[in-house]
């Protein structure tokens, strides 16, 4: 048996790789992804290592690269990308992915959409994409996330890696809170879908406790000892990484854009629409920024980023 995991590169794809690869279960794992950088190919290089597992790497380049490679296995799992900047739309490679597959006898298709993944510029498209999706694929399990915390998360990493360099992280209040959802508990619950849990299911993965962002700020900074620098830059206060101006895309990266715009227009996922909230009552947020240290893992820089002034 075989597994296509689609946009692997990023970190929360990392941990079902993870997940994948120690199961038993499956001769070959596809790694496939747009590796836009050699930063994102190095870093699943390194992490794909502590595994015996045949994992194989696939770069995607275009439609022909993606009808080849969804052939190679028969079960598909999706993550949305964190890439920001050099793709126009997150939603059209899955659009594409899904095309594809209806064409397959997959024994599970799946994919997972972290919400810290959502390009800010097209936030409301999963809604229309998972009625499509799975219209053509009965047994497509969707897995919409809230904010994730833990090693494997793409937010708690990047909030992490500003406050250890030092760098100003823009913040003002808009009173939202998430209810975010530790890595490892959002793992289990992709492990129950390859198992085969869920077919044809619209899932949310959220924690039992919201909070605001701030406080999950000073929950990262406390366990990494190291304090936050709110709004501390000058060049922030006149062009804000919210604002959508060719000045502010050669200041700042694009995951740090994003970052931003995140917590700026967070709005809290509602339980309608799905058919089951997963996740509730798990590890909670507090207990473990806690009993646990944040670690900044800084072995592998993103040169992308050095190409920006501020960062």
């Amino acid at each position: 048996m075989s597994l296509l995991l689609l946009n692997a590169s990023n970190r929360i794809a990392q941990g079902f790789l993870r997940v994948a690869a120690e199961s038993g279960k499956y001769e070959k794992i596809i790694c496939a992804d747009i590796f836009p950088t050699y930063f994102t190919v190095q870093r699943l290089l390194k992490f794909k290592q502590q595994f015996s597992t045949k994992i194989e790497l696939f770069k995607v380049g275009d439609r022909q690269d993606l009808h080849d490679v969804i052939k190679q296995a028969n079960n598909l799992l999706y993550v949305s990308h964190d890439y920001y900047q050099v793709t126009a739309s997150k939603k059209n490679l899955l659009v594409a992915t899904l095309d594809l597959a209806k064409t397959r006898n997959y024994q599970t298709v799946a994919y997972v959409a972290p919400v810290e993944h959502d390009h800010q510029e097209e936030i409301d498209e999963w809604k229309h994409l998972e009625v499509e999706g799975r219209r053509s694929i009965p047994q497509l399990v969707g897995i919409r996330s809230d904010i994730t915390f833990g090693p494997q998360s793409t937010f708690t990493n990047k909030i992490a890696q500003r406050i250890y360099n030092g760098q100003s992280i823009y913040f003002k209040s808009t009173g939202q809170s998430c209810a975010p959802i530790f890595t490892g508990d959002l793992e289990a619950i992709v492990a129950r879908v390859l198992a085969g849990d869920h077919a044809g299911k619209l899932l949310l993965a959220k924690g039992h406790k919201h909070i605001d962002f701030k406080s999950i700020i000073h929950l990262i900074e406390d366990s990494l000892n190291y304090k936050a620098q709110f709004n501390s830059s000058f060049i922030e206060k006149i062009i804000p990484p919210t604002n959508n101006c060719i000045v502010g895309q050669q200041l700042y990266c694009p995951s740090y854009i994003n970052l931003a715009k995140l917590i700026a227009n967070y709005k809290a996922l509602e339980n309608t629409g799905f058919d089951q909230v997963v996740g509730d009552k798990l590890v909670d947020i507090e207990e473990y920024h806690k009993n646990n240290k944040t670690v900044v893992d800084q072995s592998l820089k993103a040169d992308y980023e050095l190409s920006y002034l501020i960062g």
